[in-house]
């Protein structure tokens, strides 16, 4: 097997121009997409996929595996075998920071002799720079890790951010406008996109997108109370947990923001609590996660302790589930969050 020199990246762009000079016969074996953030895993994630497949890939050329139910040995069959309808290939490993480690060994087997007819793409909200998984993957292919950005550079980008998605549609928007469209919605980059896309449509034939459009069009998320949402749910005290949800979406939360906001701190301190799990100590905390500092730091290890791994993994499949519901009924929304919340804290 050739081996190629470790090829690391932290940026979606520079990863994109990678791609884009690997085209159309020279990608990597396996690609590792690794981000903290949802919005920018997916996104990347979407970027190779087009890149491997084209914008139209027949079905038959991508297989898709979750990493909380996967057969190992399923997917090594895929792996290995070749495609009678699709000359290339791609199986995919989601939520791969899940996989035992029984698991990602024999993956390091496979990658000794990979199949030069399948791509191998995984994703992750992080795996341990020193694994051997990590490093043998490093060897083999390529990573895509996206370092977590502190409050304030995480707001700068997202300004910046901003400023081009609206550019994408020959939009301009005013300096004053952008900081109140963080204000008012958050940092959660999904629900940014969301609004945006409304403010797009808002504003029609204009050019500009003022201060008044954001007041007019997006939604106010109270960042605060949804964070003391979450951390009632730790505490699993239901009562607080659904009196700040009802006071939330009779302000004018939609349903499904709120979820995934609660979603976000799931994934965070499920994390943490893995990494406690696996024998991590607060300092690794705090490096994985370089905002948590002080009683920051300390209330995150106490959510992440007394609520526990399981509870965290169940409460993410329910959070799904939820969304799921939310987005195809008309059920009552405060029905759905009660009924929700007394299940997350049982």
């Amino acid at each position: 097997m050739h081996i190629l020199p470790p090829m690391k990246y932290n940026q979606l762009k520079a990863f994109e121009k990678h791609l884009e000079g690997a085209a159309p016969a020279h990608f990597a074996p396996v690609y590792m997409v690794l981000s903290k953030e949802e919005f920018s895993r997916k996104q990347a994630y979407e970027r190779l996929i087009f890149h491997l497949l084209g914008s139209h890939p027949d079905p038959s050329s991508l297989c898709v595996f979750d990493g909380e139910k996967i057969d190992i040995d399923k997917i090594l069959e895929e792996l290995q075998s070749f495609g009678f309808f699709a000359a290339k290939r791609v199986v995919v490993i989601h939520q791969a920071e899940n996989l035992l480690k029984a698991a990602t060994e024999k993956l390091v087997q496979y990658y000794q002799n990979p199949n030069p007819a399948v791509n191998l793409v995984i994703t992750a909200t992080s795996i341990s720079g020193a694994s051997t998984f990590y490093k043998k993957s490093e060897l083999v292919g390529v990573i895509l890790e996206i370092p977590e950005e502190k409050s304030w550079e995480k707001e700068k980008s997202l300004k910046e951010w901003i400023h081009q998605k609206m550019a994408q549609d020959e939009k301009q928007i005013d300096e004053a406008a952008s900081q109140l469209l963080l204000k008012q919605v958050g940092t959660d980059q999904a629900t940014l996109n969301q609004e945006i896309d409304k403010l797009i449509c808002y504003v029609g034939e204009r050019r500009q997108v003022s201060v008044q459009d954001v007041y007019a069009i997006c939604i106010s998320l109270n960042v605060e109370n949804v964070w003391q949402l979450g951390e009632s749910i730790f505490r699993r005290d239901a009562a607080s947990a659904i009196r700040i949800s009802l006071s939330l979406l009779q302000e004018g939360t939609p349903l499904l923001i709120l979820l995934r906001q609660i979603r976000s701190q799931f994934q965070t301190d499920f994390q943490v609590c893995t990494l406690l799990a696996q024998g991590g100590s607060t300092a690794e905390v705090s490096k994985q996660f370089p905002y948590m500092k002080g009683q920051i730091l300390e209330r995150h290890i106490h959510s992440a302790k007394t609520f526990g791994i399981e509870r965290f993994r169940k409460g993410l499949i329910l959070l799904d589930e939820a969304e799921f519901v939310s987005k195809n009924s008309s059920s009552d929304h405060l029905y759905l969050i009660e009924r929700l919340i007394a299940k997350l804290v049982t």
